[in-house]
């Protein structure tokens, strides 16, 4: 979850964008992309640059009396590489401090966090990945440039701007080729490429040229399912999911639906003015979270609206499972508390910690946990998750069914999801399932299991140009 002014400047770079291939195919109600985003907000240092802490300054000299060994009389060839040397301090550094959500990134991964959260990006708007030697591509994003041009779902490309793209991704693992195949095909907006296609259904070569543009990363999907019940998916909280939100809201609520699904489930997180804003949608003027500091001390945060729609009564069920983590919880934690909806799934993943982003000036940036989140009524939900109110398991039989409308040829026609049907059938009929819930298996100051930002979070072979 991320708690951060929004001046933070944003990278240009491809790797933190191969997360949004979950985000394809129309509803998308079973994925399983657990990473989360820390909850960050600027830092600035506590004391100068290079002058050591008083209180520090003992423990600091032995710090430099290894590089002064490394320095004079470590054997190498090759000239040392400070950089890399100081890298690996912070980060052992940092680790040290056993938080999981504390950490570094060098310059090219923070730059690409920055991008990821920003809700955009520039390029021809599309998933690419290399698969058996080929790089396909794996679909176009909607209303984007390839869309635009007539790039299809398995078009492999041969050439970028003529130059043959075998020889550049030849030895490379999938990850890499497609991060290193997109890094060359992105470029700024207003800018043309040239991509040469091999379609295999047609059988035929040919050039797309391609004038890229600005590539929004939507976070926010909906749909209007029987029995007038809007469908609203938030598949993480960006710079730009407040506004597609409102635009959302705006659009389902002309059509004076019965009911709201609020789909959270494997949404990682992101911005925590963000979740505050989405409370504030849906809730009157109240806190939205506390949090606690190192002395003990708390703050109330309330809820923001900024001019938005308002949904302050109408019958609303929010969907949750395990990677309902970070800024999801607190909407989550702050619908429960404010008895505004009914929450239906699984438990939520349990991460109540505030980290604060300090971009250094190198590029490179520090995430350090500031203090503990907790909902409006003061409950610690950090490694022990939020109950739902109604205990669904995923199931994905025939008799889950949901149809769901098509805007395009390539939307899913209908999904099979327990979840999603019963949360339709509480709306309509205000059923209850009677599942059993299960026993836990993790106690709840166990931190054996993996922080969100620890479990994969995306295909490893993707990426986005």
């Amino acid at each position: 979850m991320i708690k951060t002014s929004r001046a933070l400047a944003l990278g240009t770079l491809v790797a933190g964008l191969v997360a949004i291939l979950a985000f394809v195919g129309g509803v998308a109600v079973a994925l399983r992309w657990g990473g989360t985003l820390p909850l960050v907000a600027t830092l600035a240092p506590t004391v100068p640059a290079n002058t050591t802490p008083a209180k520090a300054a003992n423990d600091f000299k032995v710090f430099w009396e290894v590089w002064e060994l490394i320095d004079t009389q470590f054997y190498h060839k090759e000239p040392l590489n400070y950089r890399k040397m100081t890298y690996g301090a912070i980060e052992g550094m940092l680790k040290s401090l056993g938080d999981d959500y504390t950490g570094f990134d060098e310059p090219v991964n923070a730059a690409a966090r920055q991008e990821r959260l920003s809700g955009q990006f520039e390029g021809i708007g599309a998933y690419v990945e290399f698969k058996d030697g080929k790089l396909l591509i794996v679909a176009p994003i909607e209303e984007s440039p390839a869309e635009k041009a007539g790039l299809l779902a398995g078009d492999q490309v041969l050439k970028v701007d003529g130059q043959d793209m075998a020889p550049q991704l030849d030895g490379l693992d999938p990850a890499e080729a497609a991060a290193k195949a997109a890094s060359i095909i992105r470029g700024p907006k207003g800018t043309p490429v040239v991509l040469t296609v091999f379609r295999a259904d047609t059988n035929e070569t040919r050039d797309f040229t391609i004038n890229r543009d600005a590539i929004p990363l939507i976070s926010v999907r909906t749909k209007m399912l029987a029995g007038k019940i809007a469908y609203v998916q938030v598949s993480e909280f960006k710079e730009t999911t407040t506004a597609e939100l409102d635009k959302a809201l705006t659009t389902v609520l002309e059509q004076q639906p019965a009911g709201l699904i609020l789909d959270l489930r494997n949404n990682p997180g992101g911005y925590l003015n963000t979740a505050r804003e989405m409370l504030g949608r849906f809730v009157a003027d109240g806190v939205a979270l506390q949090e606690e500091f190192s002395d003990g001390s708390r703050s109330n945060l309330d809820t923001l609206n900024n001019g938005g729609p308002r949904v302050l009564d109408l019958p609303m069920v929010v969907l949750t499972n395990g990677g309902s983590a970070s800024a999801s919880e607190i909407v989550v934690g702050g619908l429960r508390d404010h008895k505004r909806a009914t929450l239906l799934g699984e438990k939520t993943f349990g991460k109540g910690s505030v980290q604060a982003l300090k971009q250094l000036s190198d590029k490179s940036s520090a995430r350090i946990t500031i203090a503990r989140w907790l909902t409006p009524n003061g409950d610690q939900i950090h490694q022990k998750g939020i109950e739902p109110h109604v205990y669904v398991p995923l199931q994905q039989e025939e008799q889950y069914r949901v149809d769901l409308p098509q805007r395009r040829p390539s939307d899913l026609a209908s999904v099979n999801d327990s979840q999603l049907w019963w949360a339709i059938k509480t709306l309509t009929t205000n059923e209850r399932p009677a599942f059993p819930t299960p026993t836990p298996t993790v106690a709840a100051d166990d931190t054996s299991a993996a922080p969100p930002e620890a479990t994969p979070a995306e295909p490893t072979a993707t990426a986005t140009p």
